[in-house]
């Protein structure tokens, strides 16, 4: 408006940005509760459980500081060495929370018949499950799909 557009039409050019910024306020607002939730519920946890659920949190806070990267590099001042470095404490987080990765799911009590996935099924039968699965699949059917020489074999010109 500063500029002499008026109000609507200033409105309508920042929409972009305002969207932006409200995401961003509320990606906020449950990073915050996330923590101080995680706080509270662990409070009189032992040592181990706090230790785990810091880091899984951690890892949270992390996840969504380098998915809004830009947005940290535009509108704070954040450095890319700064994301560089959550980049490494992120990494090494996964690689501390991997040695828990099952306590943790198993911790949620999903039956395996509620979670119908080829991964992480009790037995640990992963790829007999996933071959099990993709046997299953109309798209193996047949030894090729009649879509690929319709549409694909046509722009390989006999390469293959």
């Amino acid at each position: 408006m500063k500029t002499g557009i008026c109000y609507e039409d200033a409105w309508q050019l920042t929409t972009v940005r305002l969207v932006s910024a409200a995401e961003s306020h509320c990606l906020s607002v449950i990073c915050q509760t996330y923590w101080n939730e995680i706080t509270r519920l662990t409070a009189s946890c032992s040592t181990d459980v706090k230790i785990v659920m810091e880091q899984l949190a951690t890892l949270y806070l992390i996840y969504w500081a380098l998915e809004r990267s830009g947005d940290l590099l535009r509108y704070s001042t954040i450095s890319e060495k700064d994301l560089n470095r959550l980049q490494e404490r992120y990494e090494e987080l996964l690689a501390l929370i991997r040695p828990n990765a099952v306590g943790l799911v198993d911790a949620f009590d999903f039956r395996d018949e509620i979670l119908r996935s080829t991964l992480g099924a009790y037995d640990g039968r992963v790829y007999e499950r996933l071959m099990e699965a993709a046997l299953k699949s109309p798209l193996n059917d047949g030894p090729v799909q009649a879509s690929f020489h319709k549409y694909i074999k046509p722009l390989t010109k006999g390469k293959l």
